[in-house]
């Protein structure tokens, strides 16, 4: 579920409000963390994903 940022921005804030400090602390280092993961995921080079041929979609090997 993709919220709008506002919307995004009102929730975090509401959820942040009855945190203690130690918890808002460790509620923003995840945010942070969780930013960065998307920004890096969104950096990511298509020429760098391996490619799978026609065979290998098929039919994918299964290791046991």
């Amino acid at each position: 579920m993709r919220l709008p940022t506002k919307q995004l921005i009102s929730k975090i804030e509401n959820l942040s409000d009855g945190l203690t400090p130690q918890q808002l602390s460790t509620f923003l280092d995840i945010i942070d963390a969780m930013t960065a993961l998307a920004e890096d995921a969104g950096n990511l080079n298509d020429d760098k994903k391996p490619t799978l041929s026609p065979k290998e979609v098929a039919c994918p090997s299964v290791v046991h």
